[in-house]
């Protein structure tokens, strides 16, 4: 199964499902991120990476949360999603972890595998913006999608 990659733009970053979960506030109350927070392209919003693979469309408003979501699934054994809430130290619980929300069919481990090796062709094949932490709009060969073979 080949993946497809298309970008969208958005008013707000923190509306993909990885941005609570991968970037942290520096200081309670205080301004910033960490990883730092993606930046807006000028009146059009946030470039997010829109990734399908079978059914399912996976979203990413950051590179880190690109990142973070291969480390994860790439994992041996994978972490609970109650491993991965307890490390963010917030109110919200396992449930609400963006890898319980991920469908079952993706984390079957040979599926896993694949989208794995999916994702990371993506990333490598992607260009960011000159901050480091955002998305340019189109990957480095506009208007092929990004594959490797199965």
């Amino acid at each position: 199964m080949r993946a497809t990659v298309r970008f969208s733009f958005e008013k707000d970053w923190r509306f993909a499902p990885l941005a609570f979960w991968v970037h942290l506030p520096n200081a309670p109350g205080g301004a910033g991120w960490a990883p730092p927070a993606p930046q807006p392209v000028p009146q059009r919003g946030y470039v997010c990476l829109r990734v399908r693979y079978l059914e399912y469309e996976l979203l990413f408003s950051a590179p880190a949360q690109l990142d973070h979501c291969i480390a994860i699934l790439a994992s041996r054994p994978m972490p609970t999603s109650r491993q991965l809430s307890q490390r963010r130290a917030a109110a919200a619980g396992p449930n609400g972890h963006w890898l319980s929300r991920l469908p079952a069919r993706l984390k079957a481990p040979r599926r896993r595998e694949r989208l794995v090796q999916q994702l990371r062709a993506i990333r490598a094949r992607l260009k960011l913006a000159p901050d480091g932490h955002s998305f340019y709009s189109a990957p480095a060969n506009p208007g092929r999608d990004v594959a490797s073979t199965d």
